[in-house]
């Protein structure tokens, strides 16, 4: 067999090489000889500690060593493009620190950074004026002394479990500092203080935390995660709307709300309901199947996922409701927890409990599957 990878330049190869963690893209220069420095002309930085809860100061010493070598020893004039760095950084915040802002000045055009790090690491300020960042994901930092952001080509931002001091109005210099967002993620991310947002008019998908990001500057977006909308009186509509995932619902009195919810959504197209794990028993008199049905369901709606579905109470007449109203649904799919879909019996009696019932598109097809645990990917 021809050993096509030999037939291509040196441009390509590493292009392909750039999608992989480091220590891999390392490992290839034993390869050969051609491959033998070939590494060091990667345009991108990804390294993983196995195991970011590991506390132990040694093991965190030897997993930034080669990340400092890395750095200094590959080709400088290649523009480093992606940097991502995930480790438990408890004892080493200096070095962190300086590692970062030593590869900000070396990169010269970095477009990609990803830190998952400490919460009482502090985020160098240099990262918030680099005007060629265009995704900047952090998770588990702290943002500190921070008074100006200037990122002109951002178009992914992601904030996960971030801490604030000495930081006022923060998100508000996020937003007025990134025209370009097209990707907001904010959860976890402190005290919000600021009374006015920037409207963000090319924002298309938001997962959001409401109790941070006020709902308004995203009403435009066409893909929105979040919880506890339902407790908003809303005075507009979600115009561009096609993708919503609600999660964290409390089964009991709250389908209505979702309901009334939906009647702000004219287009949506795919809904995700994910509720919290409580089982309470079906109450007729706060669900009323008589009620007028949302736009959206009769005319738009393809994809229905409920998760951590019990197959009782509200979210089975919920299921029903959907399937008997939803006239171009595509695939209404169940998320079952763990325990009840490894058991059998009970798996079937799920599958057997909705089956039979009518749904209005005979182009339906139902889906049962395992709910997926997201809980520990940080």
């Amino acid at each position: 067999m021809a050993d096509i990878m030999s037939s291509f330049p040196d441009s390509i190869l590493c292009y392909i090489l750039s999608f992989l963690p480091t220590k891999d893209v390392v490992a290839t220069s034993v390869l050969s000889k051609r491959w033998k420095l070939l590494w060091l002309s990667v345009t991108s930085m990804d390294f993983d500690h196995h195991d970011r809860m590991d506390f132990d100061k040694d093991a965190c010493s030897r997993f930034l060593v080669p990340v400092y070598s890395f750095l200094l020893w590959r080709d400088m004039d290649q523009p480093l493009h992606r940097l991502r760095l995930r480790c438990c950084s408890f004892y080493n915040h200096y070095r962190v620190q300086t590692w970062i802002k030593a590869a900000m000045r070396r990169s010269g055009k970095l477009k990609h950074l990803d830190l998952n790090l400490d919460l009482f690491l502090a985020v160098p300020s240099v990262v918030f004026s680099c005007k060629t960042l265009v995704v900047l994901k952090l998770s588990h930092l702290m943002l500190s002394n921070i008074s100006f952001v200037h990122l002109p080509l951002l178009k992914i931002l992601h904030l996960n479990s971030v801490i604030l001091t000495k930081c006022d109005d923060l998100l508000q210099h996020f937003l007025s500092g990134s025209p370009n967002l097209e990707d907001l993620l904010v959860k976890t991310f402190g005290d919000n203080t600021a009374e006015k947002f920037h409207i963000l008019p090319k924002l298309v998908r938001a997962n959001i935390d409401l109790l941070v990001v006020p709902l308004e500057i995203v009403k435009n977006v066409e893909v929105l995660v979040t919880f506890w909308i339902y407790q908003y009186n809303l005075d507009f509509d979600f115009q561009n709307l096609v993708q919503f995932e609600l999660n964290h619902m409390n089964i009991h009195k709250e389908w209505n709300k979702v309901l009334e919810v939906l009647r702000h959504c004219p287009k949506l197209q795919t809904l995700v309901l994910g509720k919290d794990n409580v089982l309470l028993e079906y109450d007729e008199e706060t669900f009323l199947h008589s009620q007028p049905v949302p736009t959206c369901i009769s005319l738009h709606l393809k994809t229905f996922c409920l998760d951590n579905y019990s197959g009782y109470g509200v979210e089975f007449e919920f299921a029903r409701y959907i399937m008997q109203n939803a006239k171009y649904l595509q695939t209404m799919k169940f998320c079952i927890n763990s325990g009840a879909y490894d058991n059998l019996l009970s798996r079937h009696d799920m599958i057997r409990g909705i089956s039979p019932y009518k749904k209005s598109s005979d182009a339906c097809t139902l889906c049962f599957e395992k709910l997926r645990s997201d809980y520990f990917d940080v």
